[in-house]
């Protein structure tokens, strides 16, 4: 009999989440075992992953769309009584490539946040279900292969990062977390119209993905007129991209992250950040190519705008957790141009950047909210000399910093590479402006470590202590795979291209190497 892995994956992290609210004083194992026990499984699916598996010799629907790990079970259908056709909801889900690294980042930061935040004392019950809830939900959305379900998943995620704001967040908590629920809510409404018309206008007999990647459902979405094509990815651009999120609608991010607590930060750059890119990928660019066509010279304006008004920002700020969230908009605006060049290599560079920036943030954000337990304030110019009194955690400090400034060796620098490569490839000197922005990017974190890391004692109370053991496990975890990655980038570089995003895969396995072109 063969184990469902992925639905066990999903019934582990929102069973485990829940049964963490009751846990009581034992929250915090609890929390422990069932975020390891979802990156154990989901290591058991990368071993099962079969990236030369030829998926076009099958009789399974959804594997012959791409993918992987296939679950298909009957929701509901709605047959109706006229001539128009009934559909199906389904519960399906399946991997490829694309969402095989992106719920291995979410695994991973999960248990970094957990081990981070042992010693957490306030609703501990609460704090560790809220945080496994997220997690849940992203991987829901990774795995989903139904715009209704995806949907579902989609809609989870707000709700405990809300609560994570609004309850164990700053001084200006409620603010933030209605901001953030209210840019990102209508955000996702605007998006499920804009799928449902997809889903209609498209003929789809059902909501599930994989039919869109047989031959007959692409060309009833190639149907579509084109400037309808063009609307609908509008709305998916803005759905997708305020999560992103893009200038301009980038405001709540700032806040959010500065007024959460470190978990939180560390899920909202970590993981759901990347769902917006994750979105755009998986279903407006390869599902509607006549309206991104139109629409690309708007996806370019908001991303080098989106890089370049992130990196100018974040010269100016002061607050170390406001300087690593502006910094995220312009990382992301750099993933947003890839998305937008849809080429091989962009794609590839785009999901590469993903997790790169996952794993950076998180640990910049946790290094932020070590900062200010132990110094009493995240204010960069009143720090200094932390080399001398807590030098693990300027080391961690300046490993964060030089990783997302794009050092090599570490796990930023191949995905940036990639991604200025395809901007070469296809835009020509257009790669310069993400080129400077990259030395803005450089500029304001050399200033930072400068201040912080160096120079005379500031700032430093008598009885400031290093790093406790539970933080730097939470760290080491991160900075351990940001080394591995960056010295060895081809083991995330040779799954990301099985992926299913061309309507119809292209030699064993849908690898980009048998396809001339994405369509």
């Amino acid at each position: 009999m063969d184990i469902p892995w992925l639905s066990l994956l999903v019934l582990v992290s929102l069973g485990g989440a829940f049964a963490t609210f009751f846990a009581g004083r034992y929250a915090r194992w609890a929390a422990l075992v069932v975020s390891l026990g979802s990156l154990v499984i989901v290591l058991a699916v990368m071993a099962l992953f079969q990236p030369s598996l030829d998926l076009q010799n099958t009789s399974n629907s959804c594997a012959a769309g791409g993918f992987q790990l296939c679950e298909v079970h009957t929701w509901f259908t709605y047959s109706s009584s006229t001539s128009a056709p009934g559909f199906s909801v389904d519960y399906a889900v399946g991997i490829d490539g694309i969402s095989l690294v992106l719920i291995l980042l979410s695994a991973v930061i999960t248990v970094a946040a957990v081990v981070y935040h042992w010693s957490e004392e306030r609703d501990p019950h609460g704090f560790f279900g809220l945080l496994l809830l997220t997690n849940a939900g992203c991987i829901g959305v990774f795995v989903s292969l139904d715009v209704l379900l995806f949907f579902v998943f989609w809609e989870i995620v707000l709700i405990p990062m809300f609560f994570l704001i609004g309850h164990w967040g700053g001084p200006r908590r409620h603010y933030a977390a209605l901001k953030f629920f209210v840019y990102t809510h209508v955000a996702s409404v605007t998006m499920f119209v804009a799928l449902l018309a997809m889903v209609f206008l498209g003929h789809w007999d059902s909501f599930d993905f994989v039919n869109t990647f047989q031959r007959q459902q692409v060309d009833n979405m190639q149907n579509i007129p084109s400037a309808v094509q063009a609307l609908l990815f509008g709305s998916l651009l803005f759905g997708f991209g305020v999560k992103l999120p893009m200038v301009p609608f980038h405001t709540w991010l700032p806040d959010a992250h500065v007024e959460a607590p470190t978990g939180g930060s560390v899920l909202l750059a970590g993981i759901l950040l990347k769902l917006g890119g994750y979105g755009l990928i998986r279903l407006a660019s390869p599902m509607l190519p006549a309206g991104r066509s139109l629409m690309l010279p708007v996806m370019l304006f908001l991303a080098f705008l989106s890089i370049v008004w992130g990196a100018y920002l974040s010269l100016a700020q002061r607050d170390l957790k406001r300087l690593v969230a502006y910094s995220s908009i312009n990382h992301m605006g750099i993933v947003l141009l890839a998305i937008a060049l849809w080429t091989q290599l962009g794609v590839m560079a785009a999901v590469l950047l993903m997790f790169a920036h996952g794993l950076v943030s998180a640990l910049l954000f946790m290094v932020s909210g070590s900062v200010h337990h132990t110094f009493g304030t995240r204010d960069i110019p009143s720090v200094g000399g932390m080399t001398a009194r807590t030098p693990v955690l300027s080391t961690m400090l300046m490993i964060g910093s030089l990783a997302s400034l794009g050092l090599p060796a570490l796990v930023s620098f191949p995905a940036e590479f990639s991604a200025f490569l395809a901007t070469w490839n296809t835009l020509g000197y257009w790669v310069l402006l993400p080129l400077m922005a990259l030395v803005v990017t450089a500029g304001f974190y050399i200033w930072m470590m400068q201040r912080m890391s160096f120079g005379p004692t500031r700032g430093i109370p008598a009885n400031a202590h290093d790093l406790p053991f539970p933080e730097v496990m939470g760290m080491s975890l991160l900075v351990g795979l940001i080394v591995l990655y960056g010295i060895l980038p081809l083991l995330i570089e040779q799954v990301i291209p099985i992926a299913a995003i061309f309507g119809v895969p292209c030699g064993a396995g849908g690898m980009w190497g048998a396809c001339p072109s994405l369509p």
